[in-house]
């Protein structure tokens, strides 16, 4: 059986009837009234108008010859009134001729009909009038829905990109060492950019691409914004970031979706730069005179998300610099935008907009040069691009604050230890997470990032000498200090046996407050009375090692190395604040 469909139901309408003829007036309104329409009658043209405000018709039926102001006169009035839909106007004229017909339309009359009126006529033309306001109703109904459902997607996309702004923390992109530019394809951007500092003053930078673009993209990227700050703060390495964000993504993300991703990790004090990079371009250094390092980072993996944890491979690729030089990040979205003839951007207009400007313009020359490529076009993916500026800091590192005491915050005696096996060796990050519960008891930053400098240095040296053996003397060497953390890894990979035991101690002597740092490792010692000795001699910073150690020397009121060189005890001072040569 088929539904038949019916007329649609209207709704009556509000008439304004403007008749001087009392009869005819009555008349007119008695039909109109019959056909379910509500009338109200003016005599004149000024009455209609007086009338117009309170009753505010749907349509006005008026005759084209009234006492004073005729029915044109009217009707040029009423059009040029401001209204809320259409205002119809039907003339009715007893008159024939043509020129009253062209009259009456070039005053604004939407139809006419001949007295006597015809009954059917005027249903009819009724009819017209109903179903055209109707349909202009129903118009204006939806625009409206239409409107408020646009206001609500700008609230909810204004809200979005404040919650997006948020999470990826863009006040930290502040940093002197960073420049970046971001474009979206959309409103919104599947690419991110962040940066932050370890509690060591090491600078990580990250450049994340999630599939596609537009919001989907944009809240695929977002899970690995909390462990990059998260594990950064804490002092996590990148390749522990990386590992972690892989987790993150392959959790939240449907199947299909993953996020390509660049960190890198910037270490002025050493002059290295550490970069994991996961379905990105590969990233390459551009030096001071602007030309292309011959440094490259050709080791690739794929993008976070598509691994299990026991697959990825979290492995860096470190290298070191003398001279300043400037770490080039972009997604694929730079080199394949395409202009209007198809031709992409690609990597040899990137390096040519880099080259042909000094260092403080190679953004901005990468920029106008996009533009003048895509020449107003729109780009068919996000753009982002990230401008390290990487420098060796062969000096002493500035002091931090000033010299005068501090108000602890837990200021009682305590002590926290951690023992680990070569097991925990090999797949543990000890520092981080002993830093994580001594924040517990001291929130005071200034101090914790010396905290974590003179940890970190004494951890390593206990790894890196005296459980797995490594000769300092290799960093000399050409390509050493590349060749010493290969040699790292493997032994590390291959590490059975070993120990390091770590002690932080809270204490209090002559009204002072005191952090004791002891560091012990299963290796068989050094000879630690000579290499004290001569850290002063090496204080020219000739050797490419033991510039740590001269640091840590530097941070504490005291440092001891215990007999056979195996355990190190490192006195920080935590009411003084500054080097231990500025309080001497």
């Amino acid at each position: 059986m088929k539904a038949v469909a019916g007329p649609i139901a209207v709704p009556a309408l509000a008439i304004l009837l403007v008749e001087d003829d009392p009869l005819d007036a009555e008349l007119t309104q008695l039909e109109l009234e019959r056909f379910g329409h509500r009338v109200s009658v003016a005599r004149s043209g000024e009455e209609a108008l007086a009338l117009y405000a309170s009753f505010r018709p749907d349509l006005v039926v008026t005759d084209i010859s009234l006492p004073g102001m005729c029915g044109c006169e009217l009707t040029r009035q009423l059009k040029s009134r401001e209204h809320p839909h259409w205002l119809p106007v039907l003339f009715m004229s007893g008159a024939q001729s043509e020129s009253s017909l062209v009259e009456a339309y070039q005053a604004g009359a939407d139809d006419f009909i001949h007295k006597p009126i015809s009954r059917p006529v005027l249903q009819a033309k009724l009819g017209v009038f109903q179903q055209r306001l109707h349909l202009q109703r129903e118009a204006q109904a939806r625009e409206r829905l239409l409107q408020r459902y646009r206001d609500q997607v700008e609230e909810e996309k204004s809200v979005a990109l404040h919650l997006m702004h948020r999470l990826v923390n863009a006040e930290l992109l502040g940093d002197l060492a960073v420049s970046h530019w971001m474009r979206p394809a959309e409103t919104y951007s599947g690419d991110l950019i962040a940066a932050a500092r370890t509690p060591g003053g090491i600078l990580h930078v990250l450049l994340a691409d999630a599939t596609g673009h537009g919001l989907a993209a944009s809240l695929a990227v977002m899970p690995v914004t909390q462990p990059f700050y998260r594990m950064t703060e804490k002092g996590f390495g990148i390749d522990a970031i990386a590992r972690e964000m892989n987790r993150k993504v392959a959790e939240l993300l449907p199947v299909g979706r993953f996020v390509a991703a660049t960190l890198a990790a910037v270490d002025s004090a050493s002059g290295s730069i550490q970069v994991w990079n996961g379905g990105n371009p590969p990233p390459f250094l551009v030096n001071s005179q602007g030309l292309l390092s011959s440094i490259t980072f050709a080791k690739a993996h794929l993008p976070l998300g598509i691994l299990a944890d026991e697959d990825f491979d979290a492995s860096t690729e470190v290298h070191f610099i003398e001279e300043p030089k400037q770490l080039v990040i972009y997604s694929d979205g730079v080199v394949e935008a395409e202009n209007g003839s198809g031709t992409p951007f690609g990597r040899e207009r990137l390096l040519n907009a880099l080259l042909s400007q000094e260092r403080e313009e190679r953004l901005a020359g990468v920029v106008g040069a996009l533009d003048a490529h895509l020449a107003g076009r729109g780009a068919q993916d996000d753009l982002s691009l990230m401008l390290v500026h990487c420098y060796h800091q062969t000096a002493r590192s500035p002091r931090i604050g000033g010299g005068t005491p501090r108000v602890l915050r837990h200021s009682g005696s305590w002590q926290v230890t951690m023992s680990l096996s070569a097991d925990d060796i090999r797949n543990l990050d000890p520092v981080p997470t002993l830093m994580g519960v001594l924040s517990q008891f001291n929130r005071d930053k200034d101090h914790g990032s010396h905290i974590f400098l003179i940890l970190s240095e004494l951890y390593n040296n206990a790894l890196d000498h005296g459980v797995l053996g490594l000769d300092s003397g290799l960093k000399a060497q050409s390509q050493g200090f590349e060749r010493y953390l290969e040699e790292r890894g493997r032994r590390l990979a291959a590490l059975r046996d070993g120990t390091v035991d770590l002690e932080v101690t809270q204490q209090h002597r002559g009204g002072r407050t005191e952090l004791v740092m002891r560091v012990r490792d299963s290796g068989p010692g050094f000879d630690h009375a000579a290499f004290m000795a001569s850290l002063e001699s090496e204080c020219s910073g000739k050797v490419p090692h033991g510039r740590g150690i001269r640091l840590v020397h530097s941070l504490c009121s005291a440092l001891h190395y215990c007999a056979p060189g195996n355990e190190v005890i490192a006195y920080y001072d935590m009411t003084d604040f500054g080097y231990a040569g500025d309080r001497q």
